[in-house]
């Protein structure tokens, strides 16, 4: 009977040592059986809801509610915008996102030991605050509806005798400095205002004082003469993106980005490079801060196919009213 007992001990302990040591086998059988959640199936669970749009509020459409009412599929939510992507690790929450645009919205599970990802959702922001229009008009937020600057022309003075506020002038001379170097340009210590000029050269006494206010509601933008009387009405924007250049890489180095306007912005009458008009004027930008702004015009005929000093555009140095 003691040996019966015995052989029972040993037979129950060698059942569970070979239990103990081969997990794996069990979970790897269930999971190989699992059926994984369909993209359809996981994208009914989730929703998207974006804060309305309010002119006396900051917060607008960036505010994104995110949920997934299945938390037994914990995942990842993942927000593509161009050619970034960040990623939220929650199930419910609010994003709040920082560039104005489209956005590809889905989310990313496992299940039945799978990746599952949800049919991708386009949404669209437009209340995101851009700093630049801080630049532009001294807006501090969105709310800031009321905010508007005066920009004058800036005297850039490159000798005791010789200044500038506008001029037409070589292409491409401000990327010749230490900041671009490592790119092949040599460093000769340029700067958007240095002397580019070619010709017309146009100093604040030729000029006179002209200015122009750009405001935050509807981003529009008023043009007087030097006597104080309207000359232009209409209105303005901006893009960060660089615009397409002689460069093979198609980036135009220390070009910030551009602003586009729908009437000519003081001094235009001295534009002989291109000259503006009533439609579209599209300005590089080449020094953008709370003080100043230097604006680039140039057109394609002017610098395509083009070294640098063989286009040209027309130069214009501005500052604002504090």
């Amino acid at each position: 009977m003691k040996t019966s007992y015995n052989y029972l001990l040993f037979a129950i302990a060698t059942l569970l040592a070979f239990s103990s040591c081969n997990p794996i086998e069990v979970s790897s059988e269930f999971d190989k059986n699992a059926t994984s959640i369909s993209a359809d199936e996981l994208s009914a669970a989730l929703s998207i809801t974006q804060l309305e749009n309010s002119d006396d509020k900051v917060e607008g459409d960036q505010c994104v509610i995110v949920k997934n009412s299945r938390p037994d599929l914990g995942g990842v939510w993942h927000f593509v915008f161009g050619e970034s992507e960040k990623t939220y690790n929650t199930d419910n929450g609010t994003i709040v996102l920082t560039n104005n645009g489209k956005y590809q919205v889905y989310y990313q599970t496992i299940s039945g030991n799978k990746s599952v990802k949800s049919n991708p959702i386009e949404i669209t922001v437009t209340n995101v605050f851009d700093p630049w229009s801080g630049f532009m008009t001294s807006a501090k937020d969105k709310a800031d509806k009321t905010a508007k600057r005066t920009w004058r022309f800036r005297e850039v003075r490159w000798t005791a005798e010789k200044s500038s506020v506008c001029n037409c002038g070589a292409y491409g001379g401000w990327k010749y400095n230490d900041k671009y170097a490592q790119y092949g340009f040599s460093d000769a210590g340029y700067t958007p205002e240095s002397n580019f000029m070619w010709w017309k050269n146009i100093t604040l006494k030729d000029a006179g004082n002209q200015y122009m206010v750009f405001e935050q509601e509807g981003n529009k933008m008023t043009v007087y003469k030097p006597d104080g009387t309207v000359k232009y009405e209409g209105a303005f924007s901006f893009t960060h993106a660089n615009p397409e250049c002689f460069d093979p890489v198609g980036f135009d180095y220390g070009v910030y980005g551009s602003l586009t306007t729908n009437v000519p912005i003081i001094g235009g009458e001295f534009d002989e490079s291109v000259g503006q008009k009533k439609g579209t004027n599209v300005f590089w930008i080449l020094t953008l801060n709370d003080d100043y702004i230097t604006l680039f015009h140039s057109s394609n005929a002017n610098y395509s196919k083009k070294p640098d000093w063989d286009g040209d555009g027309w130069y214009v140095y501005l500052q604002c009213d504090k």
